[in-house]
């Protein structure tokens, strides 16, 4: 079996799990936000939830359609090199801009104290508190799809410029590469 397609399958598939995290932590920091807006009785999101939803279903749903399609199909365009270079460049720009906008955003909302300050504090809702301690581990694993699929595109540029022989480079697959 060839070893880039068995690490292409990894990473993809450590990428799905990892987004299902991002997805799970942004869905329960918009939990916690309505639970503080609705004392108020106003409503609204975070930019970096919506930002981080939305990339990790992207990224879930795509990483997830080309391994369907990998498996089913022995040479199909979504599996050239060409395009997974250009697909997986877009993932790893989006989750740079998850990781950095979540950054951003809660350096500029819980800037001058840290979350232990909110857990310490009686007249704070614990649901800020939770908010705060989630800000860490989305940048985390958004950082870490980043790397991830950077990685894997890095790879991928090795492999179409190093790759000789009478099959044009990029419009090969990994897994037909070495057949």
């Amino acid at each position: 079996m060839n070893i880039l397609w068995l690490y292409r399958v990894f990473t993809l598939v450590l990428v799905c799990i990892a987004s299902l995290v991002v997805i799970a932590l942004c869905a329960h920091t918009s939990s916690n936000l309505d639970k503080i807006l609705s004392l108020v009785g106003l409503a609204g999101s975070f930019p970096y939830t919506t930002l981080g939803i939305t990339v990790g279903a992207i990224s879930i749903v795509s990483n997830a359609l080309l391994i369907f399609l990998d498996f089913i199909f022995d040479t199909i365009f979504t599996s050239m090199l060409v395009f997974e270079i250009a697909w997986f460049s877009i993932l790893w720009i989006l989750w740079i801009s998850v990781g950095a906008t979540t950054l951003s955003e809660g350096n500029r909302i819980f800037s001058p104290y840290s979350c232990d300050d909110f857990s310490r504090a009686f007249d704070v809702p614990k649901s800020l508190s939770n908010i705060c301690e989630d800000i860490h581990p989305i940048v985390i694993v958004a950082f870490v799809n980043f790397a991830l699929l950077f990685l894997y595109t890095a790879v991928l540029l090795f492999v179409a410029f190093t790759s000789s022989g009478s099959t044009p480079a990029w419009t090969t697959s990994i897994k037909n590469r070495n057949k």
